[in-house]
């Protein structure tokens, strides 16, 4: 079964915009972010909804949209990556909205635990939308097999583990597919400046 899935490509339209371009033009991404809706957070960065594509922005290491991309390329198991920027600038409420200690709160984190990030430049990358699995589909083997497959390939690649557990798995439901999300290295040096 995992052979199957393996191999089979993701039917993926290209987004409407050139978000290499976009994320180096601070006026039109301004533009764009003004029509944004919030998909989620959690310990490292806010995922929103920006024109046809999710933008996740916040603590983004440069090797996360390497390891997102081959995971799409060699297993067809992740979201392919529109669009990638270490430091991007962003209107201040963003900035404030994506800072750990002023923003959308991670119960990870203690207001003294983290950095401000207000007013500074982010990484934010790009990718498209998916969707949360139903729970269901999160209890299967498959999704476990899913897993594993990821895990043991970016472990063999890249030397980076994983975070393993369902809020990092997403589903493309139009196609049947469960995806891994979330290729941060939380053994980064970046992750020490959050």
């Amino acid at each position: 079964m995992i052979a199957t899935l393996s191999t089979t490509a993701l039917s993926i339209p290209a987004s409407s915009v050139d978000w290499n371009s976009t994320l180096n033009d601070p006026h039109a991404l301004a533009g764009l972010l003004r029509k944004r809706k919030l998909l989620g957070y959690g310990a490292f960065g806010v995922v929103y909804k920006v024109s046809d594509a999710a933008v996740k922005i916040g603590c983004v290491d440069e090797n996360e949209p390497i390891i997102q991309q081959w995971v799409y390329e060699t297993h067809a198991l992740a979201l392919p990556v529109w669009g990638y920027q270490q430091e991007v600038i962003l209107p201040r409420i963003m900035t404030r909205e994506v800072c750990p200690r002023h923003g959308y709160p991670s119960d990870l984190w203690t207001p003294t635990s983290v950095n401000c990030h207000c007013g500074e430049a982010l990484a934010a990358l790009v990718m498209p939308v998916a969707e949360t699995p139903d729970m269901l589909l999160l209890e299967n083997s498959e999704a476990e097999q899913i897993w594993q497959t990821v895990y043991d390939s970016v472990l063999d690649k890249f030397s980076v583990s994983l975070d393993l557990h369902w809020r990092n798995m997403i589903s493309l439901a139009a196609q049947g597919r469960l995806l891994v999300c979330d290729f941060g290295d939380t053994n980064s040096k970046l992750v020490e400046l959050w």
